[in-house]
């Protein structure tokens, strides 16, 4: 196969086969201009093929990949197809003219693809300036129980005292308690429910909470994609930072649509073994079935005690993401959670996770 496609004038081929997994990622480094690669399953490395791709489209998201499978592995197909993969061989049936024949035919249309890509970004300019805004959006998830809502209110009133003009969302529509923490009526007036000015009460200087989502969205199905990503624009026009407190409800399929409109999420796992296995499920869902890249979330590790997990197990169970910090038991944050408002917080730890993400 390398030896026809070298007889291609279209076609620039990058060195010989490569036999490992890290000379892949190494030239993929190397070279933001590939746009096609041709992968097979056996190739030899550390991780999982499915680890490995994701690695791929960490360095190139753009990169067209030709999958050469070992045998059917209709799971495996699944995953390829999540990630937009769709030209799959088996080996044992490969015929590679048939592969050169597509793959040819692709070249000849570059430059047409390239004029409507080109077309289309043009098209984006506006929108493109709007949504990538200073502002940064931050969600905080984990399982039931690990602390969002606190955690989240920690984070807001942390960067509040940095001086960034700070909103909280609060998504969690069934188990929502972010009105409950700093003490305000779920809806602010009654009559008003579809106005979004509505829903936010000024807590302080800096800080405003947004409460009662679920008034405006009535049906979860309803929760779609332009009218999370419009209410987003809207208020990254208001503040310098957005903070969402999440429900860890996997049901609720509006939050796929949340979690896609977001810059970072922040997940939080308490590291013993039975919240370990919740947040590995959790996770899964996230991103095997909702399709976000493991570089996107960042562990913080919460309610860690002598008795937790050790943290370089922790590191190597979800290798894959990284862990931003950790927060120490503490009896105070019953404390906090009753008066969170008027509390003397010592939020320098928080602010230290903020920089971190910035």
């Amino acid at each position: 196969m390398n030896i026809k496609l070298r007889g291609h004038e279209e076609i620039e081929v990058l060195g010989n086969d490569i036999p490992y997994q890290d000379g892949v990622l190494d030239i993929l480094k190397g070279n933001s201009e590939i746009n096609l690669l041709i992968l097979s399953e056996e190739l030899l490395g550390e991780w999982d093929i499915k680890e490995f791709i994701d690695k791929i489209l960490e360095i190139n998201q753009k990169i067209e990949i030709v999958f050469l499978m070992e045998k059917e592995n209709s799971t495996l197909r699944r995953f390829l197809e999540r990630r937009k993969i769709f030209k799959v061989w088996i080996q044992d049936d490969l015929e590679i003219e048939d592969m050169l024949q597509q793959i040819l035919e692709k070249r000849e249309n570059t430059s047409l693809n390239l004029e409507v890509e080109q077309l289309k970004s043009i098209i984006y300019q506006e929108k493109k300036k709007r949504w990538f805004k200073t502002a940064k959006v931050i969600a905080v998830t984990g399982p039931y129980g690990s602390g969002k809502s606190l955690i989240t209110a920690l984070l807001a009133k942390s960067a509040r005292k940095s001086g960034m003009k700070t909103v909280i969302i609060d998504f969690d529509i069934i188990n929502n308690s972010i009105h409950t923490i700093f003490r305000i009526k779920k809806y602010k007036t009654y009559e008003e429910k579809g106005d979004i000015d509505s829903f936010i009460t000024h807590i302080s200087t800096n800080l405003d909470v947004f409460c009662g989502i679920d008034a405006l969205f009535t049906e979860e199905n309803r929760i779609s994609f332009e009218k999370v990503e419009k209410m987003i624009l809207d208020l990254k026009e208001i503040y310098d930072f957005i903070l969402i407190d999440s429900s860890s409800e996997t049901s609720l399929k509006f939050m796929k649509v949340v979690l896609a409109n977001v810059d970072k999420i922040i997940f939080l796992l308490e590291p013993n073994l039975l919240e370990i296995k919740k947040a590995e499920n959790l996770l899964e869902i996230y991103t095997e079935d909702w399709e976000i890249f493991p570089k996107k979330i960042d562990l913080l590790l919460n309610k860690v005690n002598m008795n937790s997990v050790d943290q370089d197990i922790v590191k190597e169970i979800f290798g894959r993401f990284k862990i931003i910090g950790k927060i120490s038991f503490s009896f105070k944050f019953t404390e906090l959670a009753n008066n969170i408002r008027e509390g003397d917080l010592r939020l320098n730890k928080y602010i230290k996770i903020l920089e971190k993400i910035n």
